[in-house]
C-alpha cells in the first residue's frame, strides 16, 4: 500500500460531474489517476429527488484497471440517499466521517474514480456531484 506523501503547496483537486434529465443518468468513469491522491470530501446535490419505493443511491468508488463500476472499492463511508430533499448539498468529508478510512480512500496512480447508482432512478434529475482530491505525488505522463 502507498503512504501518504507531503506534496508542498497543491491545491486540492475539484472534479464535478453534472447529470441533467433523468436520461443522462447513469453509472460513469470520471477520473483516472495519473498519480496518488486522497479523497477529501464529495458533495451531491439534485433538483428532483427519486421516488421509488425501494433505496435509490449514489456511491463514489475505485477501480482499478479491469474492473466494472459496479465492483468497485467504495470510498465512502455510506452511500448517498437520492431520495433526500431536492436542492439541498450533502457533504461527506474527513471532518463528518462521511468517508472510508485510510488507506482505503486513497487513489493510486492507474486506478479510476466512478460514480455508481442504485435503485430505480425514475424520477431523479439534476444531479451535481463534486469530488475533492488532494494530491499525495506528482503525476507521471
Amino acid at each position: 500500500m502507498p503512504r501518504a506523501k507531503a506534496v508542498a503547496a497543491q491545491a486540492l483537486v475539484p472534479i464535478t460531474v453534472v447529470f441533467g434529465d433523468n436520461a443522462s443518468i447513469l453509472d460513469a468513469f470520471v477520473f483516472t489517476a495519473m498519480g496518488d491522491y486522497e479523497l477529501m470530501a464529495v458533495s451531491e446535490v439534485h433538483d428532483t429527488a427519486g421516488s421509488n419505493g425501494s433505496a435509490v443511491t449514489l456511491d463514489v468508488v475505485k477501480c482499478a484497471a479491469g474492473t466494472s463500476v459496479a465492483s468497485g472499492t467504495s470510498l465512502l463511508a455510506s452511500t448517498f440517499d437520492l431520495k433526500s430533499t431536492a436542492d439541498t448539498p450533502v457533504i461527506k468529508k474527513v471532518s463528518n466521517d462521511g468517508l472510508a478510512a485510510v488507506p482505503t480512500r486513497i487513489i493510486t496512480a492507474g486506478q479510476a474514480i466512478a460514480l455508481n447508482f442504485t435503485g430505480t432512478l425514475t424520477a431523479l434529475a439534476g444531479v451535481a456531484v463534486t469530488i475533492w482530491l488532494k494530491p499525495l505525488s506528482r503525476p507521471t505522463f
